[in-house]
């Protein structure tokens, strides 16, 4: 055998190593691309979910409670399946932590607040209205609250029905709702808030975010835009 024919395995096994380089670099660019892609900063600066106030909500902060959300939805049976649901979870989520923020500015404006005791009474009397404290739970659970976080929730919706109060806006009527809601947008619209692109475009006027947008989904699939009250990609069941 020449030494020509012995040196072909050796070219072949060569050529074959650099492919698989070549390929394996490739796979590794994609990734980085892609993850850019995703968490395209903007102003909202890198590692921020979102900028409210001049403060930060941070990505880390936003993934551990979807992470804990879908533990709380399995639990009930139900799932976030999807990629899409689980990216509407992330924006639900997120619109709930900006939506928090901003009531509670409103309230400090209005120099309204409410002591341990009295969010206390108001959430006995939520859990009296739905049956139990379980029933209430599995009820916030639905809309992205999580158990522990009832109290929060709790507060942040006395505050608005205290803010309301001051601002001598009657919430039992639909104009009523309407003016509190442009009000908060208000306070929302002067708090500069930023939403990584990652997560839509945050609405002052709504309340809430606009959809993202992701190439790599398909028509279709594309995630809902947030809401602070509405079932982050899962069915409300009753």
């Amino acid at each position: 055998m020449s030494r020509t024919s012995r040196s072909v395995p050796v070219d072949s096994a060569h050529r074959r190593r650099r492919a698989a380089s070549r390929a394996r670099v490739a796979a590794v660019g994609l990734v980085l691309v892609t993850g850019f892609a995703l968490s395209g900063c903007s102003e909202s600066k890198a590692g921020a979910a979102a900028m409210v106030g001049g403060e930060r909500i941070e990505i880390s902060t936003l993934n551990a409670k979807v992470d804990k959300l879908e533990q709380a939805f399995s639990r009930q049976n139900l799932p976030l399946n999807g990629t899409s649901a689980q990216l509407e979870a992330n924006q639900a989520e997120l619109v709930q932590l900006i939506s928090r923020r901003v009531i509670a500015e409103a309230a400090e404006r209005n120099h309204v607040g409410l002591n341990a005791t009295q969010v206390l009474q108001a959430r006995r009397t939520l859990e009296a209205r739905l049956g139990g404290p379980q029933n209430l739970e599995a009820r916030l659970v639905r809309i992205g609250v999580l158990p522990a976080e009832v109290d929060d929730f709790v507060r942040t919706e006395a505050l608005k029905a205290e803010i309301a109060r001051v601002r001598h806006i009657d919430l039992g009527t639909a104009d009523g709702q309407a003016q509190l809601d442009a009000y908060l947008g208000d306070v929302a619209t002067s708090m500069k808030i930023k939403v990584n692109p990652r997560y839509g475009t945050w609405d002052s006027a709504k309340l809430t975010t606009t959809a993202a947008s992701y190439s790599w989904l398909a028509p279709g699939t594309q995630p809902a835009a947030g809401s602070a009250d509405a079932p982050p990609g899962a069915a409300s069941g009753t």
